[in-house]
């Protein structure tokens, strides 16, 4: 799964220099290859290069991997000439913000569906070390192209939170909008804890039940969700439980919740058309306002929060 195992598309061993995580510097020769990992997670093979499969289908990944072939500008959105650059570079920074008291300045990280690397360019340009795991394979290409040439070091890995790889511990994970994309978010809050040492700390978001529907990005047909189980399902699209702040802290009961915050109001959220063009401090005085209104706090778009792992891992 690492990039130790990375391969040409023909078959021929790709060599980096030392071992993983690998110096960014080292990856510049890298940057732009399309490679081939061994997959961490057997559903993951027929959904990018086809084949029989015993498993059903990864809806997200679906619509991932058909995504890329009709939006790939709209999907590699760190590249600057990227027509949605601006607005995704404020949605992580407002993640940043709301995170900033427990950001690592020094260590590992562990960015679970971390994609093109939304989080994990940010993270190596600081120095730090990050392994990378994500299903879809075009976005692990980005982002070590999108790493390549920055202080820090990277490997990343072909697999699920359900199929973690075997690493060394780190002192903090990331999971966002992770958890809401899986039919069994506690199996994967247990790899994390594994993954992380004890009491380590796992920033984490999720999709909010009543802000979702009538967001810009919302799927048609799918009302129902909002009324019923909280569950948006589009078969070979998407598949997202939205949660309510009760099903959040019932999610992370054994986990020490640390921070617990609404967000995404104008940033993907119900007031994104509303509020216009946005820069951060604009976007987060928006957010203050509408948290507090009694007629707007139930609809944020998502909740970011802050957990401690379990002592015992």
């Amino acid at each position: 799964m690492s990039l130790k195992h990375a391969k040409t598309p023909s078959g021929e061993p790709i060599a980096l220099k030392g071992p993983p995580p690998y110096r960014c510097e080292d990856l510049l020769s890298f940057a732009g290859l399309s490679f081939r990992l061994p997959s961490g997670d057997p559903r993951l093979e027929p959904i990018h290069f086809g084949g029989p499969s015993d498993s059903p289908p990864l809806d997200n990944l679906v619509g991932m991997v058909a995504a890329w072939d009709r939006e790939n500008d709209w999907l590699d959105f760190l590249d600057p000439n990227a027509p949605n650059h601006h607005e995704s570079m404020l949605e992580r920074d407002l993640y940043l913000q709301h995170w900033k008291d427990f950001l690592p300045t020094k260590g590992r990280v562990l960015d679970l569906g971390g994609g093109i690397g939304r989080f994990t360019s940010w993270l190596v340009s600081q120095g730090l070390e990050v392994e990378l795991v994500d299903p879809d394979l075009r976005s692990l290409w980005r982002a070590v192209q999108h790493a390549a040439g920055t202080p820090g070091r990277l490997d990343v890995h072909w697999a699920t939170g359900e199929h973690l790889p075997a690493i060394q511990p780190v002192e903090v994970a990331i999971a966002a909008e992770v958890l809401c994309y899986t039919e069994d978010p506690q199996h994967i809050l247990k790899n994390l804890a594994e993954a992380l040492v004890p009491g380590g700390i796992l920033l984490l978001s999720v999709e909010a039940r009543w802000g979702w529907a009538s967001s810009l990005d919302v799927a048609p047909d799918t009302l129902n969700a909002l009324l019923e189980d909280g569950v948006v399902h589009v078969p070979g699209d998407r598949w997202i439980k939205t949660y309510e702040k009760r099903e959040l802290e019932a999610l992370l009961e054994d986990w020490e919740i640390l921070s617990l915050v609404p967000t995404h109001y104008v940033s993907s959220g119900p007031f994104e058309a509303a509020a216009g063009d946005m820069d951060l401090q604009k976007i987060l005085a928006w957010e203050a306002k509408l948290r507090t209104h009694d007629q707007t706090r139930h609809l944020n778009r998502a909740w970011t929060a802050v957990a401690r792992a379990p002592q015992s891992g």
